[in-house]
């Protein structure tokens, strides 16, 4: 169905392409981007496609598609035609028809062909651009004339030219509508009109941006010309896009006598430019380049002060500047040239200087001089900045459990300055919520020198300290202006790490549903574990551990040796509906594997079924389980190696054992909607050998985020996808299933926090209003909501009044049941969309958090037209899209239809034998 077409001619009323022979033509139609369809008579013959011309049947100025058999049609080559009033443009994504108010040009060319050509020479003066054509068939004669188009609106613009000897003058001088626009020529040969793109000629140059030249502003737009991917681009943008656009043709330094420091009427450095080049230049800017990510800012306010630059250090002008180091680099164009460099101070010694540091708004500032005397800024919260000033380093020394409800921790602090070191305490790692547990009974001891500890020590309270997740370690230092701040601590000495790796329970302290213990951070810190206590955690259960790898010891020679042993598990060892238990299923039923078992919780609601259905279904925590999990050689899940026994454990025998070994990510939702660091390739963390994905969109995605190699990933579907059926039809009454995802930024907070939030707010909201109760019950509706499992707590603060809606909790349903019963389903950023798209079912995305969603998670695809669904940012949009579809019977649109093929590149239900085949290739 992928098969690209090529126009070859137009002649008269028939219209004619290139097809593949094996192509055969059921139907052809045009679709305009309301969806609306105009059929199109067609003769098949073996190599072509005789299209009828089909201006009488098209609104002016509207975009048609071309569809062939009910799958829009691309180009095999790009191209350009216009006939009459009936232009058709093709290229790689789509062939578009359009007809016009007028003649598309003044020559009414029969066939026009899109190409490249290259240019030998470019040259520019003032407002005239000179250039020799490789082609020396091009002359006046030929050349119809000069265009300019719009890379975004495809707007065109005839450009005035001339020609003398070999070469033709361009005349800009006229400012061009923003935006970037492609210099084409179009001329005939022989009976073939050609608009061909302006490219570079020399190969020297291939590939490489470089300026051409600044033509001049009007009305705030500033145009030049330049080359971007080999081709000739003339911009005409907006300053602060300007110098996003141009590219730097010379760089060198730009050296500086002085920087003055201002405080007042406006913040900021006046510096003193020695380049007169600089200072006499047609445009002149201050650009900061990231030392991190090289992202480069223009100051937007920077002017002339007394004959030198004024950059202001406002809270506007440093609006674009991220939290991070910053060069500061001098920009200008003159005439021809585009040169940058660093600013460099002239100074006879290389030490460093400091000539700002402030605090402005929620962040401070440091402007300083580097070693070889380049001006740079530091931007970041107080404390980093205060770090950097007075070359704070810090070290945990002790950790000690005290009273078995409390902890002593004690710290080294080296510092440069005149600093004093206040107290030691945890602090909540949270971008919305500060907490902070300060310790009591400080003790700060001089050491040596510069060096110094200090000690203290605090009880816990669980009733009014308690919240999750992860706390870090800092101290609070003074400086002797009365600046405090709190200064995390980063390092560890190696005696405290290897105490806390040992063993994480012994070093715990708790309550009967709590508990709180240090750990060692991927970035080898420490910092502190808070969270509600599984019940699994006891003494008891250490001890079988214990005893489970003492008998697998004895066991191994005389019995585990022989054994290839594989277990499966799915979230927290507690359910049996995802791809780990599919894929289980799948294996035990075809016997491939005997010695593959699944770690199930007996408190699971599943529980009872599947040790029915197989023999090899083993309790969570039981002296079997332990064993297993020594003797395992593969882990198969569809969440990471730690879901087996504790996903916040890191520490211990079993975790380091279970480290270990060879796993395979069946995946718990197709990766696109959600960026995730958890499951990267690094040191650290729990790598998989095989990634399992479900179409070649996908495995490029993990590639390029997770640094999987293409040899680890397999594009085979999900096993759970072998058991989806569409089951809505049968239902006298249509379901509505709603699962939103949860968001790190609320995991575990405290139930009085969560009803404050947006995403309570939004979900209450829409599930009690009028409007939707109302659509319910006119078409005899049931909607299903169900909490996200890691939102379970939270399920009793839903109070919903309508006979029309059932709420939901972890582990009361099946997932998988619900997505087939259903009609619609409505998510916002949830992996369970792709089950219900796989069905061939319409899915709604409720959005009203996007922007937020996109500053902490961020997704992998453009939420804004890639989706597979409608948007809905409100309530009122997304119960207006739910009687659209009730009233159109749950259909899926047509669009979303024909990406199904896209998005999976297996619509069976052998998912699991892919799956099978690639596991059996792992050493």
């Amino acid at each position: 169905m992928r098969e690209k077409i090529q126009l070859v001619s137009v002649q008269g009323e028939n219209i004619i392409f290139d097809k593949p022979r094996e192509l055969k033509i059921d139907n052809a139609f045009l679709l305009d981007e309301k969806r609306r369809r105009i059929n199109v008579e067609t003769v098949s013959q073996e190599d072509n496609l005789i299209l009828k011309n089909p201006e009488e049947k098209m609104e002016k100025e509207v975009n048609y598609s071309l569809w062939l058999n009910n799958y829009q049609k691309a180009s095999e080559k790009s191209v350009l035609t216009g006939v009459n009033k009936l232009s058709i443009e093709g290229n790689a994504k789509s062939i578009i028809f359009r007809k016009h108010d007028d003649v598309i040009y003044p020559i009414n060319p029969e066939y026009i062909l899109e190409s490249d050509i290259p240019v030998t020479l470019v040259d520019f003066d003032e407002h005239k651009l000179s250039l020799k054509i490789y082609n020396q068939e091009l002359t006046k004669r030929n050349v119809e004339g000069f265009f300019a188009i719009n890379e975004e609106t495809e707007e065109e613009r005839r450009i005035p030219f001339s020609f003398f000897k070999d070469t033709f003058a361009i005349d800009l001088s006229e400012i061009l509508p923003q935006g970037h626009w492609q210099l084409k020529v179009l001329y005939k040969l022989n009976e073939t009109y050609l608009m061909d793109t302006i490219v570079e000629g020399d190969p020297s140059h291939y590939n490489k941006s470089s300026f051409i030249g600044y033509v001049g502003q009007h009305q705030g737009k500033y145009q030049g010309i330049y080359f971007r991917q080999n081709r000739l681009i003339v911009c005409s943008l907006f300053i602060e896009n300007f110098f996003k656009a141009i590219p730097v043709d010379e760089r060198e330094d730009i050296l500086m006598e002085q920087v003055i420091v201002h405080d007042k009427p406006k913040k900021g450095l006046e510096i003193s430019v020695v380049n007169e080049q600089f200072i006499d230049s047609q445009l002149k800017e201050i650009i900061f380049v990231s030392r991190k990510s090289k992202k480069r800012v223009r100051i937007p306010t920077v002017k002339m002060m007394n004959g030198n630059i004024f950059v202001p250090l406002t809270a506007e002008s440093l609006q674009e500047v991220g939290n991070n180091r910053w060069d500061l680099e001098a920009w200008f164009v003159d005439g021809r040239k585009s040169k940058s460099g660093r600013l460099q101070v002239m100074r006879s010694t290389n030490n460093k200087l400091t000539y700002l540091n402030t605090s402005i708004e929620d962040y401070s500032i440091m402007v300083y001089s580097t070693m070889n005397n380049y001006i740079a800024i530091l931007k970041s919260s107080g404390a980093a900045v205060f770090k950097e000033q007075y070359k704070i380093k810090t070290k945990l020394l002790d950790i000690t459990k005290k009273n078995k409800n409390g902890f002593s921790m004690k710290a080294q602090v080296k510092q440069d300055g005149n600093v004093t070191i206040k107290n030691i305490l945890l602090k909540l790692r949270s971008k919305d919520t500060v907490k902070l547990i300060e310790t009591k009974d400080t003790v700060v001891e001089h050491i040596k020198d510069r060096t110094f500890s200090v000690q203290g020590s605090f009880l816990m309270d669980w009733d009014n300290n308690f919240f999750p997740l992860y706390w870090d370690v800092f101290i609070t230092v003074m400086d002797k202006d009365g600046n405090e701040e709190r200064i995390q601590v980063t390092d560890a000495t190696s005696k405290i790490k290897k105490q806390v790796n040992k063993d994480y329970f012994r070093n715990a302290i708790f309550t009967e549903d709590k508990i709180l213990y240090p750990y060692v951070t991927l970035k080898n810190g420490i910092a502190f574990m808070m969270r509600e206590r599984e019940y699994y955690e006891n003494k008891r259960n250490k001890v079988k551990e214990k005893l489970a790898y003492i008998t697998y010891l004895l066991m191994k020679p005389i019995y585990y040796s022989n054994k290839d042993v594989w277990l499966g598990f799915e979230k927290f060892s507690s359910t049996a509906q995802d791809n780990g238990y599919a894929f289980f299923q799948y294996v035990e039923k075809n016997k491939l594997h005997d010695d593959f078992y699944f770690i199930l919780d007996k408190n699971s609601s599943d529980y009872e079924e599947v040790k029915r259905e197989s023999s090899n279904v083993v309790p969570f925590m039981s002296f079997k389980y332990f064993l297993l999990v020594y003797a395992s050689r593969l882990l198969v899940s569809s969440e990471n190696k730690r879901h087996v026994y504790n996903l916040r454990i890191r520490t211990g025998l079993v975790p380091r054992k279970i480290t270990r070994k060879q796993s395979v990510f069946l995946q718990h939702g197709v990766t696109a909607l959600k960026q995730s660091n958890v499951f990267k390739k690094a040191k650290g963390r729990g790598n998989f050998n095989l990634v399992i994905a479900t179409s070649d969109l996908e495995k490029e995605i993990i590639h390029e985020n997770w640094k999987y190699e293409l040899n680890e990933i397999a594009v085979t579907g999900f096993s759970r996808w072998d058991k989806l059926f569409d089951k809505s039809k049968n239902r006298e009454r249509r379901k509505i299933f709603v699962m939103p995802t949860w968001r790190t930024w609320m995991e575990d907070m405290p139930k009085e926090d969560f009803k404050r939030t947006d995403y309570y707010d939004n979900y209450i909201n829409f599930l009690n209003s009028n409007e939707l109760e109302i659509i319910l019950e006119k078409y005899n509706l049931q909607l299903v909501f169900f909490l996200h499992p890691k939102f379970k707590q939270y399920i009793s603060e839903f109070y919903l009044n309508s006979d029309h809606i059932s709420l939901k909790g972890f582990q009361s349903i099946k997932v998988n049941e619900e997505i087939m019963e259903a009609s619609l389903m409505i998510s916002d950023y949830s992996s369970v969309t792709w089950d219900m798209f796989f069905m061939k079912k319409p899915v709604l995305f409720y959005q009203f958090d996007y922007e937020k969603y996109e500053e902490y998670e961020g997704s992998y695809i453009d939420m804004e037209t890639q989706l597979f669904g409608e948007r809905a940012l409100n309530k009122e949009e997304l119960i207006q899209l739910i009687e659209e579809y009730a009233e159109n019977n749950f259909q899926l649109k047509p669009y979303f239809e024909n990406l199904h093929e896209e998005y999976y590149k297996y619509a069976d239900h052998n998912n699991s034998k892919r799956i099978f085949d690639a596991i059996q290739g792992l050493n």
